[in-house]
Order: C-alpha cells, then structure tokens, then sequence
C-alpha cells in the first residue's frame, strides 16, 4: 500500500466537505420571491443587499396556494432533469422522457413514473430521495433534489400533478426565457 494513498483519500473527503458545506450554505440562501429575469440577459440573477440568490430553479420557499406547474415545477424539471431525460438522450437513462406530460406518464422502465395524487407511489419522487451514492439515485451527485425543491415536486404530485399539455420542456441549452 502506498504510505501517501490516505493522504490523498482524506484530502479528497476534505475537499469533498467543503464543497457539500458550501452548497448547503447556498442553499439556505435566497429570497421569498423568484426574480424576474430579462430574457434578453444570460447573466445569472443578481445577489441582493442581503446577499440573497433568487432564481427560478432555487425557490427558497415553498409557495402558498397551489403550485404551479410553469411557474414552480417546471423550471426545476429542465435544470435538473431535462439534460438527460429529453427525446435525444432518454434512450440510455432508463427511457424516461421528460418533454411532455404524455412522455413523463408513459416512457421510462416501470411507467407512469409520476402517480398524480401519489407522490409516495411516484417512481420521480422515490429516485429523487435515495442516497446519493445508489446508483439509481436522481439527479446525480452533487446536484441531488431536497428541502423546498423536492417539497413542491411533492406537493405538486399530490394536488394533481397538473401538467399543461400545451408545455413542453426543452434542454436546458436550448432555453430561451424562463
């Protein structure tokens, strides 16, 4: 065994901590209401006075009333599904395809993998909350879904999982405006 390979592995889990601290403390951060972007803009949203990130993708809270399949769910759908669970890409992550309310209900291996009214019997939510090392743990590490993220996913599925069928979602490098 090499003297220096432990070195090497706890430098990895230190670096690794730190990484996991700081998302953890974004996280944490942000303002009640997403920010209204210029669709002309490619920046990222401004930090505030506070030092508050708001984005569409990273509610801080989860909002009141009903939730909003194009103004809530669907942002966070295309961030952090829609890279790999697109009509291009599905074919090699379990074919499951996430473009359309029809796709999402009746692609993937044990379909529908969303369960309107069942959020404990959707395959979406049950791959969404294992450990991040199983290897069918959704989305990948370290861009795991929790906290208020996977409560309006939830919360949506419960009231319905209502879904215009005039909403299609696209890859994130061919969005436009939010």
């Amino acid at each position: 065994m090499n003297p220096n390979s432990g070195k090497k592995r706890t430098g990895r889990r230190v670096r690794t901590g730190m990484v996991l601290s700081l998302f953890c403390l974004l996280q944490s951060c942000g303002e009640t209401e997403p920010a209204k972007e210029d669709s002309a803009s490619n920046e990222l949203p401004e930090i505030g006075e506070s030092g508050n990130f708001s984005s569409p993708t990273w509610p801080t809270e989860v909002p009141e009333g009903k939730i909003d399949f194009t103004k809530h769910v669907r942002p966070l759908l295309i961030i952090n599904c829609l890279e790999c669970h697109n009509g291009k890409d599905a074919v090699r992550n379990g074919n499951f395809n996430l473009e359309t309310r029809q796709l999402a209900m009746t692609t993937g291996t044990a379909p529908p993998a969303i369960v309107p009214g069942d959020p404990d019997k959707s395959q979406l939510i049950s791959v969404l909350k294992l450990d991040p090392v199983h290897q069918r743990a959704m989305p990948p590490t370290p861009d795991k879904i929790w906290g208020v993220r996977m409560e309006i996913l939830r919360r949506w599925i419960s009231e319905g999982a209502d879904w215009p069928e005039s909403v299609r979602l696209v890859h994130p490098k061919d969005l436009k405006e939010w």
